[in-house]
């Protein structure tokens, strides 16, 4: 069948903001997730990556590539690391007191532009609140992201 026999039968559902690519929509390991703001856009709307996410509590690090900045949040609540990474792409700022005001400060292009989203540790589900913010403590120790110099760690 010739495509200008068919084209006025189908509907346009979406538009992809980049092009389809069947190894991106597979899930990789935990371990080799590395994402801008637009990649985590798109993956996010993946089943693949949904069932990955969503039933995972993890520490994961947020880059400022133009800084070298950090941020290291931990995801533990509802829909866990998918509920967290959702609420990034939603507001950049995720409810995050120091990335709120960057957002405020240089709105949220800068965000889009600039922010890469990795995981540092992943645990499951059933793993207690308490070992997974000890773990995002002692990754801010680490990586120095308390001190305004290095991160956009308040606490």
């Amino acid at each position: 069948m010739r495509s200008e026999n068919i084209i006025n039968t189908i509907t346009v559902k979406t538009i992809l903001e980049q092009p389809y690519d069947k190894i991106e929509a597979e899930f990789p390991d935990y371990e080799n997730v590395n994402l801008s703001w637009s990649e985590l856009k798109h993956v996010l709307n993946l089943k693949t990556w949904q069932i990955a996410l969503k039933n995972q509590k993890a520490v994961y690090l947020i880059t400022d590539t133009a800084t070298n900045k950090r941020y290291v949040g931990s995801a533990y609540g509802d829909d866990m690391l998918l509920g967290r990474w959702c609420s990034y792409v939603e507001n950049g700022h995720g409810g995050n007191k120091e990335l709120k005001a960057l957002v405020e400060e240089q709105g949220l292009d800068y965000i889009k532009y600039n922010f890469r989203y990795s995981i540092l540790d992943i645990y499951k589900s059933t793993t207690d609140d308490e070992t997974i913010i000890a773990r995002e403590s002692w990754w801010k120790e680490l990586l120095l992201t308390r001190n305004p110099k290095f991160g956009y760690n308040a606490n």
